[in-house]
């Protein structure tokens, strides 16, 4: 004999609509909540990420093989590297500044976004700089081999992470360039633009700490 359970048709169990009835938008706390836990849920993926690199750095630093671990001619510049983290770490300073003033709606608070996004830029510039003035490549020992493939995977998160923030900061002027009309699905922008502008924000203050973390052990250490 059935169970009842068993005597139901399968196929979608939300209730139907009739026709005609219009569906609310999905509350914006929903989306707000969702990105907030996507945001931190990307950093522990990050730290997964990068946490092998400093696996690999001090492990080969151990072995020293041959003795070939840090050849002499194997230097960073300096120079290069000091301006390259002022870069990411005034970025973040400035991303966390926009991030504050869109929660209390301050106006004004595009300009330190549009900052952060170009000193992102440069940041990612002076490291290719780095490349083609440094007298090393991935090959000249294991140190040389971890720094170029090191900082190539942290430009290429830094570089998707200011697109993302680029992407906040566009739909915000976009938004008070062309408002929503009266038939517009999206009466108060701002209200989806925060939530992702907040999720990018910390994701990329948490991504320049890590880039502290990749200053001090490849430059100092």
């Amino acid at each position: 004999m059935a169970l009842p359970h068993e005597e139901r048709p399968l196929g979608v169990q939300i209730p139907r609509v009739p026709p005609g009835t219009k569906i609310p938008p999905e509350p914006p706390d929903v989306g707000a909540r969702a990105l907030s836990v996507a945001a931190r849920l990307l950093a522990g993926a990050t730290t997964f990420f990068f946490l092998a690199f400093v696996f690999a750095y001090f492990y080969l630093r151990s072995l020293n093989v041959e003795h070939m671990w840090r050849p002499a001619h194997v230097k960073p510049s300096a120079g290069l590297g000091v301006a390259f983290i002022a870069c990411v770490a005034l970025s973040a300073v400035l991303a966390a500044l926009a991030g504050r003033g869109m929660k209390t709606r301050t106006p004004g608070w595009i300009r330190p976004a549009w900052g952060a996004v170009l000193l992102g830029l440069a940041a990612i510039a002076l490291q290719c700089v780095e490349y083609t003035v440094q007298k090393f490549g991935p090959t000249d020992g294991a140190f040389a081999s971890v720094f170029c493939t090191w900082t190539v995977f942290y430009l290429i998160a830094v570089l998707a992470t200011m697109y993302w923030l680029e992407t906040q900061v566009a739909s915000e002027m976009r938004a008070s360039r062309e408002p929503a009309g009266e038939d517009g699905d999206i009466k108060d922008p701002d209200r989806l633009i925060a939530p992702a502008l907040d999720a990018a924000v910390f994701y990329w203050s948490y991504l320049a700490g890590i880039g502290v973390i990749t200053y001090v052990i490849l430059y100092l250490l």
